[in-house]
């Protein structure tokens, strides 16, 4: 395995992007207004703070409890302002909320994000707030979209999380459909102590991203071109997932793609190359590595730098580490389409024909594999500050695959899965660099 990281030295400085002030630009600011309710010690002020104030999860501890209303203005993909309402979710608090503050506090709300505590001791009470809360966006605010997370998850055997958060769920539907919201809500169980976290987020945000399937689209054709087996873009601060693309046989992606094709040239003028694979199509590629790239990337992170991370907080599940959860294929070829072997007869030889070859099981993907990739790499980028250092990029090779994870536009980081080894690693950045300027357009500069 070799993996490289490029940093650079800087001198340390605040974050600007989180929980300042918002300075006006020449660029159109976007604003959302966003909600983050649920009852006291639900844990929404420490899910917060990591996505946004780059805390680590056994930071969020010396947090204190918020009071009343705490808002914060934070930009998202440059010209995208989350205003965000943290409420504090004491009793008497709510009173207000329903009652004094109702139509400053719900009205021209575009989301609402509330926080249900799987360990509540009172979860009919829990139920009833949320309810109140359904109410008063209905009333101020019937277009707002409604996102659940039952939080805590970590606290439930893992055998039981399945079946607990399914019985959640189905509360939260008999809520949202008395209130009038039917079935227009997400759910998701999160912990800050696992990739839940990142997963639940990045649908979040995703869904206040204006331009998104545009953005999508190119993605899927700069993967096309790329030849690559997956491509992933995360927003730079916080490194959520945006968007991601994926191939299957023969080049195609997931999505259909209208578009020009990229000419075929060899850096000049900008263009990206067209990579055409010297064995084959990808329909022999090796698809077994998609499951690995999180604990590829792990692995290059804690050798990359001294300051170490906290090994509950790195370490992937134990389906990373079973071998028996992904079997890699066997990647042998009989070369001859017959085989000889000698019959009873003396001297007499038969043609038999090859015995077929078994059907290689469909790869098993690991559906949270880009959340954990997020965690890990920002907490390498924050283990990076310690250092006066900054997080560029990171390569990550072995046998299956080729992960590049790079600077893209001023506002992203992309990561390009390659596991065609005829394509250089070279080849594969100098695309990265070329695409940069076609993506600004679809995500401005701030």
């Amino acid at each position: 395995k070799v993996s490289t990281t490029r940093t650079s030295t800087t001198q340390q400085t605040t974050n600007n992007n989180n929980n300042n002030n918002i300075q006006q630009t020449t660029t159109t600011m976007v604003k959302k207004k966003v909600l983050l309710m649920g009852k006291a010690h639900s844990g929404k002020t420490s899910m917060r703070s990591i996505i946004f104030a780059n805390y680590l999860a056994r930071d969020t501890m010396r947090l204190a409890p918020t009071l009343d209303v705490e808002h914060h203005h934070v930009r998202f993909l440059g010209d995208l302002v989350l205003n965000l309402w943290d409420c504090g979710g004491q009793d008497a608090f709510y009173e207000s909320y329903f009652e004094r503050d109702r139509e400053s506090i719900f009205r021209s709300v575009e989301m609402l994000i509330y926080v249900l505590d799987i360990e509540s001791e009172n979860p009919e009470s829990d139920f009833e707030h949320f309810a109140g809360v359904l109410e008063a966006i209905e009333e101020n605010s019937p277009d707002a979209r409604i996102f659940v997370l039952v939080h805590k998850m970590d606290l439930v055997a893992e055998e039981e999380r399945g079946l607990i958060l399914e019985d959640r769920r189905r509360l939260i539907a008999e809520t949202c459909h008395d209130r009038g919201f039917g079935n227009s809500f997400e759910c998701f169980g999160t912990s800050i102590w696992d990739e839940t976290l990142y997963k639940a987020w990045s649908e979040i945000v995703t869904n206040l991203i204006p331009n998104i399937g545009v953005l999508e689209s190119h993605l899927c054709d700069f993967c096309r071109v790329c030849d690559a087996d997956e491509v992933v873009l995360f927003e730079r601060a916080t490194f959520l997932v945006i968007s991601h693309a994926e191939s299957h046989g023969g080049g195609k992606v997931t999505k259909d793609v209208v578009g020009v094709k990229a000419k075929e040239q060899h850096g000049n003028g900008g263009d990206m190359i067209e990579q055409d694979s010297k064995h084959g199509s990808n329909d022999e590629l090796d698809k077994s590595h998609h499951s690995t790239h999180a604990d590829a990337v792990e692995s290059a992170a804690d050798n990359t730098t001294e300051s170490k991370l906290a090994p509950q907080e790195l370490d992937a599940p134990s389906e990373f580490n079973d071998p028996q959860s992904n079997p890699t294929p066997s990647t042998h070829k009989d070369d001859s389409p017959t085989q000889k072997s000698k019959s009873a007869g003396p001297g007499t030889a038969i043609q038999q024909k090859a015995p077929s070859k078994p059907k290689t099981p469909p790869p098993k993907f690991d559906a949270h594999r880009f959340e954990k990739i997020s965690n890990i790499v920002k907490q390498f980028k924050l283990s990076c500050g310690k250092t006066q250092s900054q997080f560029q990029g990171m390569q990550v090779s072995n046998s299956r695959f080729t992960a590049v994870i790079d600077e893209f536009t001023i506002n992203t980081y992309i990561m390009v899965i390659v596991s065609d080894r005829s394509i250089p690693t070279e080849a594969t950045l100098l695309n990265i660099r070329n695409a940069r300027g076609h993506f600004e357009r679809f995500i401005p500069r701030s």
